[in-house]
């Protein structure tokens, strides 16, 4: 048989498990030119299975439903029910709540900074009795695998799939025209905004004002400035004069400067995801998973940096992600072969190279797809910096669930920076 390389530098051919995906009228494979995967699961009884995920878009909806087809078409036993249809903060608070009422999936894509909460409150199941006994689970990156114990002497708590690094992304042609070079230090980023405003077509910075990821993006130079958030021993610096000091020159870019576009109170990941498309703004922090339709949109003139520092040290937070297995699942077994499915090979390269986020396999590292992405190669070239807060905080949720209206606030101008850190450090010390 003729073996060809398709667009993940793999050989390849018209084979059975390629035969699998023309069966699904090529719904699991066809924009991928991967190869079907065909699963061997232990459980050899007809189970049915639920499965969520959120979307970021279109693209990555269709990744979910694809990889659960792909699943299904392999083997005659285990069958995969989806649910995309929630935003990324809505996942957490729509499985707490079906939890509660016992309507809770068997299998749902977590985030690193949720799993601790999860345990805490029993509804994850660990999986590290069963990741030891997986021919497989020496090609995870030791380092991810870690981080999935969310604290040390835990289990391993979900399956990684990939582990996603945030950085500036900033229109290299604009900077050019301006003179200036990327922002090294973080007052050099809050300079360059306001030197490429050109209000009201365009703004140095695209400016999230929705959810907790609003905020996520400023973690790396809240630490740059040498804030902790929380130390196990209880103590709390959120509302220190460096932490207050970095949201004010932040808040500042959409108050005094109007660097930051007029609507960014009520924007989004979708709103800002358009206005750079659309060369409406300058400078946006975000992952590698938004590089394709960048690329697409903007070509060279859409370069990445790594994050800019207050201090002497750069930072960049960079969250692992894959699926955990809900305690409540009454087919484990199942479960875990979907798991192990979904992160395998290519259905994992569906999650991975179809979104341009690395993944955490180190043969799946080495595809072509992620070593010539500039955006991965960068990331990975900063790989020192990358780092976390302290998720496994025992506030650390609190602070993350009620910190979003008042983000908000301030940016509305309706409390002071220091009002916004100082009732950040009150939720982070279980105060309010």
């Amino acid at each position: 048989m003729t073996r060809t390389r398709n667009r993940y530098g793999k050989a390849g051919g018209l084979t059975r498990r390629q035969a699998l995906a023309t069966a699904l009228g090529g719904a699991a494979l066809a924009a991928t030119g991967a190869e079907a995967q065909v699963a061997s699961p232990a459980v050899r009884k007809k189970v049915k299975l639920n499965f969520w995920n959120w979307a970021d878009n279109p693209v990555h909806q269709k990744i979910s439903v694809d990889s659960a087809a792909m699943f299904n078409a392999s083997q005659n036993f285990i069958e995969i029910a989806v649910d995309a249809n929630m935003a990324v903060m809505e996942a957490r608070k729509k499985l707490v709540v079906s939890y509660a009422a016992g309507a809770a999936p068997d299998v749902i894509m977590t985030i690193q900074y949720w799993v601790q909460d999860y345990l805490d409150n029993g509804i994850i199941e660990p999986i590290e009795d069963r990741f030891k006994k997986w021919d497989e689970s020496k090609d995870f990156f030791p380092n991810i695998m870690e981080q999935t114990r969310s604290r040390a002497g835990q289990p391993f708590l979900f399956l990684p799939q990939t582990s996603i690094p945030y950085y500036l992304y900033y229109r290299a042609d604009w900077f050019k025209e301006a003179g200036l070079n990327p922002p090294e230090t973080y007052d050099q980023f809050i300079s360059a905004a306001k030197a490429l405003t050109k209000a009201p077509d365009r703004y140095g910075f695209a400016m999230r004002g929705q959810t907790a990821s609003a905020i996520q993006v400023i973690f790396p130079i809240w630490a740059s400035a040498g804030v902790k958030f929380a130390t196990p021993d209880g103590k709390v610096d959120f509302d220190s004069a460096a932490a207050i000091d970095v949201t004010e020159k932040w808040l500042g870019m959409a108050l005094r400067d109007k660097s930051a576009q007029p609507t960014a109170v009520n924007d989004g990941y979708r709103e800002l995801y358009a206005l750079m498309e659309k060369g409406r703004c300058a400078m946006w922090y975000y992952g590698p998973h938004a590089s394709p339709a960048l690329i697409s949109a903007l070509g060279d003139s859409i370069q990445g940096v790594q994050n800019p520092r207050v201090g002497d040290k750069h930072y960049m937070i960079a969250n692992p992600e894959g699926p955990m297995m809900v305690s409540s699942c009454k087919e484990k077994e199942a479960a875990w072969e979907f798991m192990k499915f979904i992160t395998s090979g290519d259905a994992a390269m569906l999650y991975t190279a179809n979104r341009m986020v690395p993944p955490v396999r180190k043969t799946l590292s080495e595809r072509p797809v992620f070593q010539n992405n500039r955006f991965i190669k960068m990331s990975l070239d900063h790989l020192d910096t990358w780092w976390t807060p302290p998720y496994d905080h025992q506030h650390w949720t609190n602070f993350q669930d009620k910190i979003p209206p008042y983000w908000q606030e301030a940016v509305r101008g309706n409390i002071t920076a220091a009002q916004f850190n100082q009732q950040g450090a009150k939720f982070l010390r279980g105060e309010a």
